[in-house]
């Protein structure tokens, strides 16, 4: 009966060490950043996909302990006893069918009674390709074109590893978390420690092998490298070298045709003419499979063009005005602030120059949206509202919904801009509600108007100058939003649209609150913008605005018993509004309730439900002699900063489960 192997693992030490807040405390976080369970550390099957979780430098550790009956592989990983000297690789390295006990295994030679040309014959009788000998890899199952024996005379060439036993592998594989010596050598935590901090020094000089044509292998289990075509624009060089004519003199251009035969281990060196630069470095060695390593381009220099939503650019070159989209070196900028936005605190210089590296200088203004700001001499529902000018809501929007792109656009609800990309509404104007499980709708489905006062999203009353339209992208959520069973908690949504907004001093985004400077409290006013039911009962055609008091919690708690539905005052919402028939009701949900703080705008809440609120039909209907409540958006002010700071990284997001 086998014995079964156990490996003792000190889980606290090891994956506090290895990222547990990333794949907790019973998990081994690999150097990729894959999570693997912490039990397939070091039991000799690479589990990671970059074998990090079989390397020397994590089974040598002191928590690492083999059971008594268990075997440790070379490189310190633990298997079953009873696989040793079985025919098969159970260590990564192989180290367990490499024992002298092993010796008696026997193998079947017959086949292998003579190698080919440019064949390694193992001492077992096998052939294997002549390059593997002394690779750093085991391919003769008898391990022996991996031994001191065979590889302890081999002479690695100029900026090659050497591993302990003598096989050379490439110099840019030691170190990098994955074993590449059969010995483990090249991943010693003793040499891995000193290189950790490298420091930038000059290469010597060597004498490159330069051979005709016709490849000859003078060193086993290597392959030369063929003279590349020179780069477009640019060229290479052996430098630094001597010539192999013997003379003692370093060489000018260092050339060679292409298609020569050079030595694994050497250097070219890579230029670019004059108004060109490289796409990465100019150092190319050739590896000890015959290949060049990340051998650049060149690539004409050219500043980035620095025109955007937020900035407007004049350039001029030699005293005329060019284009401002990737420009040549000596063309001068002249930057400013579009309307809508200021410069962001720390820059000042408003002139700069394209540098012949393709750089600007100085580092270009940046400018941010300004928030929140009501442009003055506005001109003077919502149930019972009254009209704004369009100046008065920078911030606000209309969300649409339309089946396909063929069927009208309907009217859904509010939006509030907070991002020239980023919009908040609420998430029940974005979920299908009608079976058991509420379900978001399509992105692609919604569309976003802003700067309009006319509902309708294709009105020809629009002022085009103005309006600015745009499809959704993507639509972010709180998971654990269910909607009307979930009593509205969490009823918040960020939509991404697909083209960004271009601000004005007639669209721009609201102000978040991040550091309360507005404390919600008795007495307080805010106001909210939709195109909720008139008095007469019907949606208005026309924006409104409602100016709506801050309601203290037990104020509203008194009238929610009224209705009974103080179920709805979750810990995410807080209540505003009248009883006297002026409220916000259909068509003003998502909308963004603001309060006014030193002559700037910020958002405190989401129209959510009112207190009133009913089921009839399966549909819900407002009375507007109830207040209303909002989502505080300060509870989730933290979700929302996540998105806004990882917009540009979705991978990072986290994505509900569909």
């Amino acid at each position: 009966m086998k014995n079964t192997t156990i490996i003792i693992l000190t889980i606290i030490f090891s994956l506090i060490e290895h990222g547990c807040t990333q794949c907790g405390t019973e998990k081994f976080q690999c150097k990729n950043g894959d999570c693997i369970k912490s039990e397939l550390l070091c039991d000799g099957s690479a589990d990671c996909k970059d074998k990090s979780d079989e390397t020397v430098a994590e089974c040598t550790k002191p928590e690492i302990i083999c059971q008594r009956l268990a075997f440790r592989c070379s490189y310190g990983a633990c298997i079953d006893g009873d696989k040793t000297c079985n025919g098969e690789q159970d260590c990564i390295d192989n180290s367990d069918e490499t024992l002298s006990t092993c010796r008696s295994v026997s193998f079947n030679t017959s086949s292998f009674d003579s190698c080919g040309k440019n064949q390694f014959k193992c001492d077992d009788g096998q052939c294997i390709a002549e390059n593997g000998l002394c690779d750093g890899k085991i391919d003769c199952i008898d391990n022996s074109d991996e031994t001191i024996f065979k590889c302890n005379s081999i002479i690695c060439p100029q900026y090659l590893f050497r591993c302990t036993y003598g096989a050379c592998i490439d110099g840019n594989l030691k170190c990098n978390g994955v074993i590449n010596c059969a010995d483990g050598s090249d991943e010693d935590p003793k040499i891995c420690r000193s290189t950790t901090e490298k420091s930038t020094t000059t290469r010597p000089i060597i004498r490159p092998t330069i051979r005709p044509p016709t490849p000859s292998s003078t060193t086993p289990g290597f392959t030369s490298c063929s003279a590349p075509p020179k780069p477009k624009n640019g060229y290479w060089k052996l430098d630094p070298s001597y010539w192999p004519n013997g003379e003692d003199k370093i060489c000018d251009n260092c050339d060679v045709p292409q298609g020569t035969k050079l030595a694994p281990g050497q250097e070219l060196i890579y230029g670019c003419n004059s108004g060109y630069k490289l796409t990465s470095s100019a150092s190319v060695f050739c590896n000890s499979q015959g290949q060049w390593i990340n051998i650049p381009k060149c690539k004409e220099i050219r500043c980035k063009g620095l025109i955007s939503s937020s900035r407007s650019v004049e350039c001029m070159y030699n005293g005329e005005y060019v284009s401002c989209s990737d420009v040549v070196p000596g063309t001068t900028a002249k930057l400013r602030c579009r309307d809508g936005y200021h410069i962001e605190k720390g820059s000042t210089l408003f002139d700069v120059r394209c540098n012949e590296n393709g750089g600007w200088f100085p580092e270009p203004i940046q400018c941010v949206p300004a928030c929140g700001i009501q442009p003055l001499n506005l001109v003077p529902a919502i149930v019972n509202g009254t009209r704004p000018d369009v100046f008065e809501f920078p911030w606000h929007a209309s969300l649409y919904r339309a089946m396909n792109s063929t069927t009208p656009k309907q009217f859904i609800c509010g939006a509030t801009i907070i991002q020239e990309r980023l919009l908040v509404t609420a998430a029940h104007c974005v979920f299908d509600e009608s079976g058991t499980i509420p379900r978001v709708h399509d992105a692609s489905k919604f569309y976003i108007a802003a700067g309009n006062i006319f509902r309708d999203y294709d009105s020809p009353l629009h002022e085009v100058t103005v309006v600015q339209k745009a499809q959704v992208k993507h639509i972010y959520y709180i998971c654990e939003y269910n909607g009307y069973k979930g009593n509205y908690a969490d009823d918040i949504a960020v939509l991404e649209i697909k083209d960004t907004f271009n601000f004005s001093s007639i669209l721009l985004p609201v102000c978040l609150d991040d550091n309360e400077w507005i404390s919600l409290q008795a007495g307080l006013y805010g106001k909210v913008a939709g195109f909720g039911r008139t008095a007469f009962g019907v949606s208005s055609l026309i924006i409104q605005k409602l100016e709506v008091p801050f309601i203290p919690f037990e104020q509203c708690k008194i009238l929610s018993n009224s209705y009974d539905t103080q179920h709805f005052i979750t810990t995410d919402k807080f209540c505003a509004g009248y009883t006297n028939g002026s409220a916000v009701c259909e068509g003003d949900s998502g909308g963004g309730l603001v309060f006014n703080n030193n002559g700037l705008w910020y958002l405190k809440g989401i129209v959510s439900v009112g207190l009133g609120t009913k089921q009839e039909g399966g549909n819900l209907v407002c009375d507007n002699y109830a207040y209303s409540l909002y989502t505080k958006v300060s509870t989730h002010i933290s979700w929302i900063r996540n998105i806004i700071f990882k917009i540009d990284k979705p991978s990072l997001l986290n994505r509900c489960p569909s």
